[in-house]
């Protein structure tokens, strides 16, 4: 699925507006599971569009003025990341498209039970979506008190886990580079929403984290 175009402004979006960027944001909005329509979004700006548009934001965690419905340039550029794998040759710049390293790799600290940092973090608001780094294989997912809702992506001989989620997409199976596989969360040990990205080799415990590059 393409990404939206870019913000058009608030005031383009008003009961009677006509526009094929209106229906291809509430096909985004049902991709996302947030759509309210009874028989598919249109064309044209409704209160359901409104609706969809609110439950997205709350989805996003906004709340009060910040989830009236509307949408703002940072709603809607989270929306505008795109689902689907890139174009053939494309890199995955992020496991969280958007967003960089906000705790790096290996920082030493009292607070990680190694003594340092095992994987690298990327804060986002919670729902942001998260993606495969790379083709391969989904090879596990659960909980833990440690790393909540996680996800382990096998590829090249590592693997990639995803921890701290609020979503698992996708559990098991093939997966492409740039597919959603899960969502931004803060379950398990976190103090707020953002992806925990660690690479170990293929099958390996705790402990044998590697630098988390693809």
């Amino acid at each position: 699925m393409p990404a939206l175009a870019p913000f058009p402004g608030t005031k383009f979006f008003h009961k009677g507006q006509r526009s094929p960027v209106i229906a291809s944001m509430g096909k985004r909005l049902v991709a996302e599971g947030c759509g309210k329509y009874a028989e598919g979004p249109g064309p044209e700006w409704t209160d359901t569009d409104k609706q969809s548009f609110a439950a997205w934001q709350h989805k996003l965690g906004f709340e009060g003025a910040d989830a009236d419905g509307i949408p703002g340039k940072t709603s809607w550029d989270r929306l505008r990341v795109p689902t689907s794998a890139p174009s053939s040759g494309a890199r995955v710049a992020s496991p969280v498209p958007g967003h960089g390293v906000t705790t790096a790799h290996r920082v030493k600290g009292p607070h990680w039970s190694l003594g340092y940092h095992t994987g690298a973090d990327y804060a986002a608001p919670n729902g942001t979506p998260c993606v495969a780094v790379l083709n391969g294989s989904l090879v596990r997912n659960g909980h833990d008190r440690s790393f909540g809702n996680y996800l382990v992506l096998r590829a090249g001989g590592f693997d990639y886990w995803y921890c701290h989620l609020s979503e698992q997409t996708v559990k098991r199976g093939s997966v492409k580079a740039g597919q959603k596989i899960g969502e931004v969360g803060s379950t398990g040990n976190a103090t707020g929403p953002h992806l925990h990205f660690e690479k170990r080799p293929a099958g390996g415990g705790f402990g044998s984290d590697v630098t988390p590059n693809w």
